[in-house]
């Protein structure tokens, strides 16, 4: 997945929306496509352009984010479409979308003790189905999920170094992960959503779905792992994670 729009495209927003002021029309999809499509599909554009005005919103979520999706991720989202019942993706595009460039922070749940830590952007982001097999239990390798690489936090006081991750479910709705999670009796958390759908959420680690593979693949704390999926089968996550002592880096060198 290739890197954002640059900050000169940014620099240039004034310009490229002053098209909209000729006789073509305002609110003209097709010139709004060819704007974005000029700044690169800039995340920073997109959503500051969703704030200009409600009707502006509803075309982005409708027609722009889907391109967004489709021009950053395209096999990945070949793939979610595959297995969506009507063709599109449970949750809607924009969710999807900010999933893409978006980290979204954490904070102390049940399971894992944690300073807060705000979302931000993510200027490079890749997703692995390869990764995603480690966070599913052996009786759920038949479901798809891609996960995205750790977004490192490092530093957070008292030796706390924090991985953070999220991902999404091929077909969740009739994954195995999720038939597991109903006849579990799994209950949807009081306290926290979905940061990208805002949309319920299960915690894996009450319904006891962490497998170690996870925890390995991480390479974090086993007592200190949580990992949240919601309704629409967006997950985030975050890990503390153990480092390898400079012993250890001489001893493989």
């Amino acid at each position: 997945m290739s890197e954002w729009g640059s900050g000169q495209q940014r620099q240039r927003l004034p310009e490229l929306l002053d098209v909209t002021s000729s006789g073509l029309g305002l609110l003209d999809e097709k010139m709004l496509l060819l704007v974005f499509r000029a700044a690169n599909w800039d995340p920073f554009l997109l959503c500051t352009s969703a704030r200009v005005c409600k009707r502006w919103a509803d075309i982005l979520k409708r027609v722009i984010w889907k391109e967004f999706c489709l021009s950053r991720a395209p096999k990945m989202v070949s793939h979610l479409l595959s297995g969506g019942r009507d063709g599109g993706i449970p949750g809607g595009w924009e969710p999807l979308g900010k999933l893409m460039f978006y980290c979204p922070g954490c904070h102390a749940s049940n399971h894992f003790i944690a300073k807060t830590i705000p979302g931000h952007f993510v200027w490079k982001t890749k997703f692995s189905r390869t990764s995603g097999k480690q966070f599913l239990v052996p009786q759920c390798q038949a479901d798809i999920l891609y996960i995205s690489k750790i977004c490192e936090h490092l530093d957070n006081g008292d030796d706390d170094d924090l991985g953070l991750y999220r991902g999404i479910f091929r077909a969740f709705g009739t994954s195995k992960t999720r038939r597991m999670l109903l006849e579990r009796g799994a209950k949807l958390e009081e306290n926290e959503l979905c940061p990208f759908c805002c949309d319920k959420v299960w915690s894996m680690n009450d319904a006891k779905l962490v497998p170690p593979s996870a925890i390995k693949g991480l390479g974090a704390y086993e007592d200190n792992v949580e990992y949240f999926v919601c309704v629409n089968g967006h997950l985030h996550g975050m890990a503390s994670l153990i480092w390898a002592s400079d012993s250890e880096f001489s001893a493989e060198e």
